[in-house]
């Protein structure tokens, strides 16, 4: 068995235990289904009139232990579908799950462990006194049963159960940290992002702030791209129906798509992707293969219609916008195009200090998706070799994973983790032998007058800048290097006197491109000091008397370091070196 298969029996006991657990605390309870998850567990209750709060888990916990300690194991019983539902009176979940699995032909089977037993296909350790110890109850939310706002609003409660209270001791200081750090608390605290009801869930307004990390990102973007020979392009925010029905979004992609809007007499779209526009570009006049490879690059702004219970933060928005590009090129050019891509992946993740993460090559799952796929299977067996090609040259090891290849091509799919161990998935890259075909985009061949159809490379190495800044929020705790701080420099005068000087500082620093604020308030040095540490300020400037008279600086640091009788010129020379560098240190 490997570790995985043990935590879901470990988690899977422990979800039993939980509600036997409830049961007995409050025996008018209906209780519905407990599976594990990752990192834990989770009960649904119908706890009728009874309301039920974070206050009430440690009754529960202790609870659980008193139980756990006549739990010598699991017995399996199997019992008739009248036998079954009379083992939960006037709860109809459990009688829908019920006849949902007999009507399936499976069979009822129970698992009984002391004097608490539930329907359940199995799955649990052999010990559950032994090994079921360490768990912790976590959070109560609600649930729709099955996940249907149609139905019922159930009491959800979340645990988790590790096999040592060593590593239960880490994830639950992990989740503390993780909530320290999480992207919607900082977003807010330095004033970020903010998000609307008047303008809609999942639509991102950027602050002042917030602005400042997506303008130095889209400026990296920009310059590296450069380097890279890509040529920058724009597009609309619609687009007409006829455009996403020959894209293939329309017949694949629609229940993701916002509905249509009429105007003249046509249906229009505000875009999902960006392709379908730049494909437009790429036909805008005829094309030789002396001109390819061509890389089409923007910052483009796409909307998904994401459910309401699916939006996080930056993390699952509705609108967003993509550091989105698209290399039409010929089929020798595709690896080398390809490694180029994942080159520039590193140089970004190595310049974030980005190092736990891992490549993805999805694979289309014909078997269970035939209909989901767009072209010849001998096409994608084709697209499959020129990717596994790429990251073989390009040195980095893929996990191949069936069914997750976009449906028109085999992809890789980059995931990183942050500081505190969250993951994401940051960005893809995508081969596309269909669109060609679709949009009748050709290149005139070496012979004269034969046209042939480009491959397609999708790649957006930053992903959505919303995603990534939100990672990078919680990568950073909020503390982003000098580079991307939004406030680089905080200058503190001690007194009213040392306005003036303070004045002079700041102007010599904005002169110098620094971004710089003055903290003028009529409070004390420590208050100021404390704001700024608040703010994350990488470098406060203390101005006092001794200063102005010696026209110097007293430093001090974001990490508590301290630095006094610094020139001015010394400062910014030092500063300007890593923010063009966009250094990591401080």
């Amino acid at each position: 068995m490997d570790d995985k298969d043990y935590l879901d029996k470990l988690r899977h006991s422990a979800a039993h235990l939980l509600a036997a657990a409830v049961m007995e605390l409050y025996p008018e309870a209906k209780r519905t289904i407990g599976p594990a998850i990752e990192n834990g567990f989770y009960f649904d209750f119908d706890f009728g009139d009874i309301k039920i709060s974070e206050d009430d888990l440690l009754k529960i916990e202790t609870k659980m232990h008193g139980i756990l300690k006549s739990w010598d194991g699991f017995e399996r019983h199997e019992l008739s579908t009248e036998e079954a539902k009379n083992e939960y009176p006037e709860n109809h979940y459990k009688h829908e799950l019920i006849e949902e699995f007999a009507g399936a032909g499976q069979a009822l089977t129970f698992y009984k462990s002391g004097d608490y037993w539930d329907l359940c296909r199995g799955g649990h350790v052999e010990n559950p006194k032994e090994e079921l110890i360490h768990f912790k109850l976590l959070s109560v939310a609600g649930a729709y049963w099955r996940g249907d706002e149609k139905n019922s609003m159930l009491t959800r409660i979340y645990g988790t159960a590790w096999p040592s209270q060593k590593e239960l001791e880490d994830y639950l200081h992990n989740l503390e940290e993780a909530k320290r750090r999480d992207h919607r608390k900082l977003g807010q605290e330095l004033e970020l992002f903010t998000i609307s009801p008047q303008v809609g869930p999942g639509l991102i307004l950027w602050l002042p702030k917030g602005v400042v990390l997506r303008e130095e990102i889209e400026k990296l973007g920009k310059e590296t791209e450069a380097q890279y020979g890509y040529q920058r392009v724009a597009t609309p925010h619609i687009g007409k129906e006829e455009l996403y029905i020959t894209s293939g979004h329309l017949p694949y992609y629609a229940s993701d798509m916002w509905p249509p809007m009429e105007y003249e007499g046509e249906k229009y779209y505000v875009k999902p992707m960006n392709c379908p526009h730049m494909h437009m570009i790429y036909k805008f006049k005829p094309r030789s293969y002396r001109e390819l490879p061509i890389r089409f690059a923007e910052f483009g702004t796409v909307y998904r219609h994401e459910d309401s219970g699916t939006l996080m933060g930056l993390l699952r928005v509705r609108g967003h916008t993509t550091n989105d590009a698209h290399i039409y090129c010929l089929e020798e050019q595709v690896v080398g195009e390809m490694v180029n891509v994942m080159e520039m992946h590193s140089y970004y993740y190595e310049l974030f200090g980005i190092k736990d993460y891992y490549i993805e090559l999805a694979l289309p799952d014909f078997e269970k998706k035939k209909d989901k796929y767009f072209g010849d299977p001998r096409d994608w067996e084709k697209a499959i070799k020129l990717l596994r090609t790429a990251a073989k040259e390009s040195k980095v090891e893929v996990v191949e994973k069936e069914g997750g290849a976009a449906f028109y091509g085999p992809k890789f799919d980059f995931n990183i983790k942050s500081a505190i161990g969250r993951e994401f998935g940051a960005s893809t890259n995508q081969l596309d032998f269909g669109s060609g075909t679709r949009f009748k985009l050709a290149y005139i061949g070496h012979h004269g007058g034969e046209k042939t159809i480009p491959y397609v490379i999708h790649r957006a190495p930053l992903g959505s800048e919303e995603r990534f800044i939100g990672f990078l929020i919680e990568h950073y705790g909020g503390a982003f290097p000098v580079w991307l701080s939004p406030v680089q420099v905080k200058v503190l005068p001690i007194t009213e006197r040392n306005i003036e000087y303070s004045n002079e500082v700041i102007k010599r620093l904005k002169d110098e491109d620094i971004r710089a604020e003055l903290d003028d308030r009529a409070e004390t040095l420590n208050n100021k000091i404390r704001r700024a540490q608040e703010e994350k300020v990488p470098y406060m400037l203390i101005l006092g008397d001794k200063e102005k008279e010696s026209e110097s600086l007293s430093l001090r640091l974001r990490n508590g370091e301290s630095k006094n009788d610094i020139k001015i010129e010394s400062f910014i020379r030092d500063i300007r070196e890593k923010i063009e560098k966009r250094s990591l240190e401080l």
